[in-house]
């Protein structure tokens, strides 16, 4: 049988070969989840010995890997925001740009009882991290997919957080006015998504329906934008992730409803257009 260090060594080879962009990061990953340990394990013992069983699991999830689905697929599980949600190809996998989404909302709420509304909720996580970590805030979530809201029911049970999940097209399911709605819709160009997916990208693995929207990206935002007059209170405010070129004309589309501004992420580039009605 290989050794940790065995397997790792020869998992990293495959996966720089199949073309994954972090071959030893992944393996690491990969050889931790399939042992049950922490990565830190894996460095202070690579001498030991992998059982049968192990080493036959260890290569299952490197063999998915290399074919180029992503690793919180391989393993059905990411973080988000400090906690776990399970994932698989029935939803989008949460990106860590989106958590200023969430402190963007928190920050706005202040401490505030507010209802929110979370429009495409995908897994759940935009709406469970704010549940989660503002427990005054009414959490309504949308979605069209009821596959995607299966998934959002399990991990909001699983965090113990009460949402009202609602199938439907975008805030079409909402009835009554709410004090703040917050989307990270898809935004890729169609003609992007095509060239971008290829057969071995995390694009490829995900839905569609959550990533691509139109010939420039923004037929959903255009659809959401165009339905918050009818569902956003007077003072309320909506928050919508993009993609950094996207900045400019997402806030003239949202200027209509009161005073905008452009939120940036902890790489610096812009993230996140708010709009503020009155």
């Amino acid at each position: 049988m290989a050794t940790r260090g065995e397997a790792r060594a020869q998992a990293t080879d495959t996966l720089r070969r199949a073309g994954a962009p972090t071959p030893a990061l992944d393996a690491d990953v990969l050889l931790a989840h399939a042992l049950g340990l922490p990565k830190e394990a894996l460095v202070a013992h690579p001498e030991v010995e992998l059982t049968t069983d192990e080493e036959a699991r260890f290569e299952v999830l490197v063999a998915k890997r290399a074919d180029g689905a992503p690793v919180a697929y391989v393993r059905g599980f990411t973080e988000f925001y400090g906690l776990r949600f399970a994932v698989d190809p029935r939803v989008l996998v949460p990106r860590p740009e989106t958590e200023v989404l969430v402190e963007a909302v928190r920050s706005h709420a202040g401490g505030r009882a507010l209802s929110v509304v979370d429009v495409g909720t995908g897994s759940g996580a935009i709406a469970i991290a704010l549940a989660v970590s503002d427990l005054k805030l009414r959490l309504i979530a949308t979605d069209v997919s009821a596959a995607a809201l299966a998934v959002a029911r399990t991990n909001a049970a699983a965090h113990g957080a009460e949402i009202d999940f609602r199938q439907g097209d975008l805030l079409e399911p909402i009835t009554d006015r709410v004090d703040v709605v917050v989307a990270n819709l898809p935004y890729l160009r169609d003609d992007a998504f095509e060239r971008l997916a290829g057969d071995r990208t995390s694009l490829a693995f995900e839905p569609r329906v959550a990533t691509a929207a139109g010939q420039d990206g923004l037929a959903l935002v255009r659809h959401a934008i165009a339905d918050l007059a009818r569902v956003l209170e007077p003072d309320g405010a909506a928050f919508f992730e993009c993609d950094p070129p996207q900045t400019n004309e997402i806030a003239a589309l949202l200027a209509a409803l009161g005073a905008t501004d452009v939120l940036r992420d902890l790489a610096g580039l812009d993230r996140v257009v708010r709009v503020r009605r009155g």
